[in-house]
């Protein structure tokens, strides 16, 4: 809790429960949509609201310290903003993983190749995980 108390703090932003509680959810879950952020967040503050909760997400995604995760065919989930990396989404158990690879000179590639000027890169990968396919 104190390394996102310093983070808030670094971006001048209050240190308030509602904002700690939603770090804390999704640094444990990973990548979380807004109905189980809710849920969770609501198990220990019941008054918080939905409103409340947008807010406090659209703050922290001003300032960078979340990021929205948009996946096909799913609802959108937030994440802690990372270095960039690719997501890995089970088909069998919808299970979101993060691998940490370097997609500069696969950018860069596409860039070259297409002409396309990359602002943003947001890649995705289907498939089963390890868990599902029963390998260790």
């Amino acid at each position: 809790m104190e390394h996102f108390k310093a983070l808030l703090q670094a971006n001048q932003l209050k240190s308030t429960h509602q904002r700690l509680a939603i770090l804390e959810a999704i640094e444990r879950f990973g990548h979380i949509d807004i109905d189980t952020l809710y849920t969770t967040i609501t198990q220990k503050y019941p008054t918080m609201s939905k409103a409340t909760l947008y807010r406090n997400i659209n703050d922290l995604m001003s300032f960078s310290i979340l990021e929205e995760v948009k996946l096909p065919h799913q609802k959108q989930h937030y994440e802690i903003k990372k270095v960039p990396h690719v997501h890995l989404i089970c088909t069998k158990c919808g299970g979101i993983e993060d691998i940490f690879i370097e997609t500069k000179s696969l950018l860069e590639t596409i860039s070259s190749q297409s002409g396309f000027q990359i602002q943003k890169s947001f890649i995705v990968m289907n498939g089963i995980c390890k868990r599902c396919s029963g390998k260790k």
